[in-house]
């Protein structure tokens, strides 16, 4: 079984993006492929139903690919202050079994995390306990759009001194002009300073929205190492 932890180093660095690709070209490389989410924020009522935005993008990708998450806020940011608010309270021990149905199921499951280790999930149990728990590799993911290169090192460091099992980044939203030069000094610059590996570049595309799942799909399995991501080698990308 494949897994990753994929979160970002802070709001806002394309992880629902990022995930939806990576499950959709898992997905279409022959992989029964799963998205777990023990929390997803920002759910939306519509039409009477109350819905996931990470999940939804997942489906809207691949439509095969299965999508579940423990616990659903309308919050954007969780905290024990919401928690009461929406008159819900989490338990590691659900996210835990949850989370052991979906591993024991799939071939290649992308956990999605809340961009913030220190998110608190119960009283003295937070993001960070979760990820040592389970001991998922952990890919995190940066925009150029809204990160400086001090921002991504520190948070690297900062990971880094946890001992938590990191794999590498993937930078998000770089420049198209600079791809071929800024970009990849950008890069050599991470990878030299934090001895993390850089495991993908995608472009900063203009018209998201209008962008069909196969040109995103294409974008991820062109623009990240997907064997590295995942540690493992993928017979149809040798094709």
């Amino acid at each position: 079984m494949l897994e990753i932890y994929l979160t970002g180093i802070k709001p806002g660095s394309g992880t629902t993006f990022i995930t939806g690709g990576i499950a959709a070209a898992m997905q279409g490389l022959g992989y029964s492929t799963a998205v777990y989410l023990p929390a997803q924020t920002g759910a939306k009522y519509i039409n009477g139903f109350i819905q996931a935005p990470d999940m939804l993008f997942a489906k809207l990708m691949d439509k095969n690919i299965t999508t579940f998450c423990s616990y659903l806020y309308k919050s954007k940011k969780l905290s024990p202050k919401v928690f009461a608010q929406e008159q819900l309270y989490m338990d590691k021990n659900v996210i835990f079994q949850d989370y052991m149905n979906v591993v024991n199921k799939y071939e290649c499951v992308i956990v999605t995390g809340q961009s913030d280790i220190t998110t608190l999930f119960e009283t003295n149990f937070n993001e960070e306990e979760l990820l040592r728990t389970i001991a998922s590799p952990i890919v995190l993911i940066a925009s150029m759009e809204n990160s400086t290169p001090d921002e991504v090192i520190d948070y690297l460091k900062f990971i880094k001194a946890k001992s938590l099992n990191l794999r590498g980044i993937i930078i998000n939203e770089c420049p198209m002009a600079e791809l071929k030069t800024g970009v990849r000094e950008y890069q050599k610059l991470i990878e030299t300073t934090t001895e993390v590996p850089v495991l993908g570049l995608i472009p900063k595309i203009e018209n998201l929205k209008g962008l069909k799942p196969e040109d995103w799909i294409e974008y991820i399995i062109c623009r990240t190492d997907l064997e590295a991501i995942f540690n493992v080698k993928i017979s149809k990308l040798s094709v």
